[in-house]
């Protein structure tokens, strides 16, 4: 092969190759704790090593980083407003949208939502954040960047606009519960709060005596231990009131329960 046919290959591998690396993000986590975004493969040492084509936009969120996305889609933000919130409302919601952050708005006014609100973060005042399962109360900007930036959400990006979240969807989210003949009061304690809630729930009752219902709890948890709570794609392992009524939240489930009570599919 000619001298120069040789460079003009190299050359064009040279750009094959790196636009294949280019294809790629990779997020994980240092010794130090902190989260890193890198189109080249982290090192060795290197925990929670997450990687995504660096070209595939979600379809839920377009035109957002990359890792924006991915921290929406594992620690979701939710702003509580109210209408006469006036300023601190209207500052809140203003730093999520120049910061690039997607969030959904729930507009908090009648004594259902306020008490949804209570249950959720102890109080009833807004704004309030939600990053995921954290709760941020009343607008402190300090505060609230420390659990963005935990979340891994970066520090700018493009301005965003959230969506007002008026109702609970239609359709919601199957639930199914993970128990065992010795679980207990935690189990009791679960379904209570399900109960409570008027929620429809498969009951998963897991014993030594059906490997199958064993198996299909390590494919869902990673571990034998019960109660789980599965709304959805959202799996909770033990018991907390608190995270079983926020998950039951913003899956759409009503706050107040049905006179009959819950009922197991």
């Amino acid at each position: 092969m000619p001298v120069r046919a040789m460079l003009v290959a190299a050359v064009l591998f040279v750009f094959a190759l790196a636009g294949a690396q280019a294809q790629h993000l990779y997020r994980w986590v240092d010794k130090d704790g902190r989260v890193n975004y890198t189109q080249q493969p982290p090192p060795l040492d290197a925990k929670q090593v997450q990687r995504r084509s660096a070209s595939a936009g979600d379809p839920g969120s377009p035109g957002l980083p990359y890792p924006t996305q991915l921290a929406a889609k594992n620690f979701p933000v939710s702003l509580y407003t109210a209408a006469d919130c006036g300023p601190p409302c209207k500052t809140a919601r203003e730093s999520l949208e120049q910061r690039g952050i997607p969030f959904v708005e729930v507009a908090v006014g009648d004594e259902k939502s306020i008490a949804g609100l209570k249950r959720l973060t102890g109080k009833s005042q807004v704004p309030a954040l939600r990053v995921g399962t954290q709760f941020e109360v009343g607008f402190e900007p300090h505060g609230w960047k420390a659990a963005l930036d935990a979340a891994g959400y970066p520090a700018s990006g493009p301005p965003v606009r959230g969506r007002i979240k008026a109702q609970a969807p239609k359709t919601l989210p199957p639930v199914k519960l993970y128990t065992s003949a010795d679980c207990g009061g935690l189990c009791d304690e679960a379904r209570r709060v399900l109960a409570a809630r008027g929620v429809k729930f498969e009951e998963v009752e897991v014993s030594p005596s059906t490997p199958e219902t064993l198996e299909e709890l390590f494919k869902v948890a990673g571990n034998a231990n019960v109660p789980v709570l599965v709304i959805g794609q959202r799996v909770q392992r033990g018991f907390d009131a608190d995270l079983y009524h926020g998950l039951l939240d913003g899956a759409g489930f009503p706050a107040a329960a049905p006179a009959t009570g819950a009922a197991k599919q």
